[in-house]
């Protein structure tokens, strides 16, 4: 096999149906680990002491945006996650 042949077929493998729900998979997974650190620190009285403030609003910004890129290449429903993201918004809210 050539280099154009193998570009041909990394080419059809990339753009495969397969590789769409792979990479969305590999989305969704880490979405969800970064919701579990969310939750975990969301219930930290002061995060600023745990100095874990710009690690939440950087994870925070991180899921959001996953959300967004989510909603635009799949079919799910992100509606109960942007509300948890919202509660979760309100613990910076909450602390100034």
């Amino acid at each position: 096999m050539d280099i154009e042949q193998k570009a041909a077929h990394l080419d059809s493998i990339i753009y495969s149906d397969g590789f769409d729900a792979l990479v969305a998979y590999r989305l969704k997974m880490s979405l969800e680990c970064r919701m579990e650190d969310l939750e975990k620190w969301s219930k930290i009285e002061d995060l600023e002491i745990d100095r874990r403030f710009q690690d939440y609003v950087d994870t925070l910004k991180y899921c959001r945006s996953l959300v967004t890129v989510l909603e635009a290449f799949t079919m799910d429903d992100y509606t109960d996650t942007i509300v948890q993201l919202n509660k979760y918004s309100l613990v910076l809210e909450e602390m100034f």
